[in-house]
């Protein structure tokens, strides 16, 4: 029987009107809506919503945000047609944006990676099994909408490449990453055929035939849309890095030459010249950077905006290598010379940065207060087992950062719990000057915080965070118990990566704390965490709603029992027991 939409009667001066009464579902509510409704579901629950209509399923699939967080992760699996676990997988007619395979065995599977990979955007593949053939049959099948290719760990038969007869082209591919494998020149070659538009080549802890002609080649195919070339820990030369930069048309804008041992000075500053468009510069593990260096360096790329480099210990440096570089937003600097002095962080003022990382330096008195004074924009900064002759210079510092988002001070055995109580309170430091001490508890912009292995902080330290928009903490190895626990879920709710591995006193109370007043926890490290027990198991299956990623490794207490109930919460996609 069909349903007339009801009326009600609505008295108007002595008058009786009828207006009809609308009522709203949720079928009836507009996309952008339900799309915002969708971003705050888990993920099986997500998984559900695709497979309710195929309104539903269109607002998913169509969103690269909701389409994200379906990953297909295998480890020891066999992937070959005709399988039972491949003809399940193939029933269910899911698509995945990304699919993660590690120590799997690969056979031809043309059927499954037609039905799962419609939509796959980022393939990774881990200390698989695979011959040459085979992956040439898995690209064709995902060749529409592929972005993004890992090959990690794996042996490939050159012989069997160039036999493939390739009749496809990746498109949409813009990043190709090799990791840890032996590149024969026949897969240099098939890339070259079905990549046209590759922007990054990443190689590392990777070798090449010869002395690289044919990565030569690659990139001088490559060369007008290729943007980004990484070879960290290889053996390139200065042989390739001038092969590479002399090439017609190619513009350069990322270059990572992280412990590539051969290279010198004068390879870096040569390829400079020859490509003023690098912006993005990873020296790190190279030799130590002299003043020289820097401003010969400064000179040739003056479009620079993130660096990674050693430095020797500048002392003289009267006008700031960094003049040169107006638009340097990030700068990670390593004091390599390991000897008794302090590093003159003068010569890298720069008010345009953002990202600061400095790595085992020695900072004398006054000297981080006048800088973060010249810098005042940073967001995120790391100081890196760092050592200061006043640790109270930090919380001067922070009186200049207060848009400081990140902060990391991982080794700082400088600070104790009364870094963080101490109150705020005027000083006499200079004559006729009055500062202020800022501490750190008044950085209320802060999302992120490392202090692991600050060997002296404990409980009370915990006691006096207050940040309303932390997210990432990381405790690593300090003496916390669960009182200071209680008091961080209580001060920072909003918090999601939590990492208390090696902290001997978390007990089952600390992780019913992180567990069931954490609503938005996704990531737990427990690891040596040798105090939990099966009670924590419990906790963890009955509160955590969004956890994906758990590490209970060297957990003695955690019986079998309790491992295995873990493996069945739905929402964990990487578990480490």
């Amino acid at each position: 029987m069909d349903e007339s939409p009801s009326v009600e009667s609505v008295p108007t001066g002595g008058t009786t009107t009828t207006t009809p009464s609308t009522t709203t579902t949720i079928q009836s509510l507009p996309t952008e809506v339900l799309t915002a409704i969708f971003h705050h579901l888990r993920v099986p629950d997500l998984a559900s919503v695709r497979q309710t209509c195929r309104h539903w399923y269109e607002i998913v699939i169509s969103n690269r945000t909701l389409m994200s967080r379906f990953v297909l992760s295998l480890r020891n699996f066999r992937i070959e047609d005709g399988c039972e676990q491949c003809r399940v997988l193939g029933g269910t007619r899911s698509t995945f944006e990304k699919v993660c395979l590690k120590t799997c065995t690969v056979a031809p599977a043309p059927v499954l990676w037609r039905t799962i990979g419609t939509q796959l955007a980022e393939l990774s593949l881990s200390d698989c099994t695979i011959t040459g053939q085979t992956l040439v049959g898995v690209l064709r099948c995902t060749r529409d909408n592929l972005r993004t290719l890992t090959i990690k760990s794996i042996k490939l038969d050159d012989h069997l490449i160039y036999d493939t007869p390739v009749d496809f082209r990746l498109e949409r591919l813009h990043t190709l990453t090799i990791r840890s494998s032996f590149v024969y020149d026949a897969l240099f070659h098939l890339f070259k055929r079905i990549c046209p538009n590759l922007k990054a080549i990443k190689l590392t802890f990777s070798s090449y035939e010869r002395w690289g002609e044919e990565l030569v080649s690659f990139v001088a195919t490559l060369r007008a849309t290729l943007e980004a070339i990484t070879l960290s820990y290889t053996k390139a030369t200065g042989v390739i890095l001038q092969q590479i930069g002399r090439i017609e048309q190619l513009r350069l804008r990322k270059v990572s030459l992280k412990s590539c041992f051969a290279i010198k000075e004068n390879d870096i500053l040569l390829l400079a010249r020859l490509q003023p468009t690098i912006v993005h510069l990873n020296l790190e593990n190279l030799f130590s950077a002299s003043e020289q260096f820097l401003q010969a360096l400064s000179a040739f790329l003056p479009q620079m905006k993130r660096i990674k480099l050693r430095v020797a210990r500048i002392t003289n440096l009267h006008r700031s290598f960094l003049a040169n570089m107006p638009q340097l937003n990030y700068l990670k600097i390593t004091d390599a010379t390991q000897l008794k002095g302090n590093l003159d962080l003068s010569a890298y003022e720069n008010p345009a940065l953002e990202k600061l990382f400095v790595s085992a330096a020695m900072f004398s008195r006054n000297t981080l207060p006048r800088f973060f004074e010249r810098c005042p924009n940073i967001r995120s900064l790391t100081l890196y087992q760092c050592t200061y002759e006043n640790i109270h210079d930090l919380q001067l510092a922070f009186s200049h950062l207060k848009g400081l988002e990140y902060l990391n001070l991982q080794r700082t055995i400088d600070i104790g719990d009364s870094f963080f109580n101490r109150d705020v309170f005027d000083t006499i430091v200079m004559p006729f000057e009055r500062i202020r001490f800022y501490p750190i508890a008044n950085l209320r912009k802060l999302c992120y915080l490392n202090l692991s292995h600050c060997r002296d902080l404990s409980d009370q330290a915990l006691m006096a965070l207050r940040f309303p928009l932390l997210k990432k903490i990381d405790l690593r190895g300090l003496h916390v118990t669960e009182a200071g626990i209680a008091s961080l879920v209580r001060d920072c709710p909003h918090l999601e990566y939590v990492l208390v591995d090696a902290c001997k006193r978390i007990c089952d109370q600390a992780v019913l704390y992180l567990c069931r007043d954490l609503h938005s926890l996704r990531l737990l490290n427990l690891e040596s965490c040798k105090a939990i027990t099966d009670q924590s198991v419990e906790h963890i299956v009955r509160h955590c709603r969004s956890l994906v990623w758990l590490n209970a490794l060297n957990c003695p207490q955690l019986s079998e029992e309790g491992k295995a109930r873990l493996r069945t919460v739905r929402t964990i996609r990487s578990l480490h027991v």
